[in-house]
This record gives structure tokens, sequence and C-alpha cells, in this order.
């Protein structure tokens, strides 16, 4: 692939990346929009249990890594990533909850960016110049 390939490429996985994090975003959301309103706005007017708080935090914690990914990726990836597996973490799941898998989704696509932008940067040598 030539440089203008690898970053048209480059700039495609980015886009991407961002396009299923806004997927995620609203996938996740209505989720947490739902049990908030389930938990928070009772007609009895009682607070949920405390293990009932942590998750919901974790969830808007990942809520907002998935969001960051729209304008910084890398810093939107790590909030999520520390959002995702804690919320899956207190879910008390007795196998792993395989649904936590979406959320790599535009990872894997910002990894592809990343690597292309690596790519272009680095200095060309003789053997890549032969490689062509």
């Amino acid at each position: 692939m030539s440089e203008r390939e690898i970053s048209v490429a480059g700039v495609a996985a980015k886009w991407t990346g961002r396009a299923t994090a806004g997927l995620l975003l609203a996938f996740w959301g209505m989720f947490f929009v739902e049990h908030l309103s389930e938990w928070f706005l009772r007609a009895d007017g009682r607070y949920p249990p405390l293990s009932v708080w942590w998750p919901m935090g974790f969830h808007f914690l990942m809520l907002v890594g998935l969001a960051l990914m729209l304008k910084w990726d890398k810093a939107g990836t790590l909030v999520m990533v520390i959002g995702t597996a804690a919320f899956f973490s207190t879910m008390g799941w007795r196998r792993f909850p395989w649904i936590a898998l979406l959320n790599l989704a535009p990872v894997v696509f910002f990894g592809f960016y990343w690597l292309a932008a690596w790519r272009a940067r680095r200095p060309v040598t003789v053997q890549d110049r032969e490689e062509v």
C-alpha cells in the first residue's frame, strides 16, 4: 500500500470508529435512560440500594467514554474501557458477558487508524523502498 492509501484507510477507520461509538452511545444510552426511570423515578419515592448506584455510575462512565470518542479517540477509549470493565464486573454475572465485547468495535477501528498514523509518521528506510 502506498502512503496515500494508508492515509485514506486510516482516516476511514477513524470515522468508522467514531460512527460506531455514536451508535453504541445511542444503544447503551437507551438502556441507561430506561434503568434511570426504573430505579430513580419510582412512584413510592424511595431511592435504590447502593448495589444499584455503583453499576449506574459505571454505566454513565461508559457512556462518557463513548461520547469522548466522538472527539478525542484516545481519551475516550481509555475512559470507555475502564467504565465497561467496571460496569460488567459489578453486574454479578456467573459467566463472561459477551455483550461487553460490542464496545471493542470502535477500539478496533481506532487501533487501525493509530497504526496507519504511526506508519505515516515513521521515517522511510532503504529497506522500505526495496519492498515497494
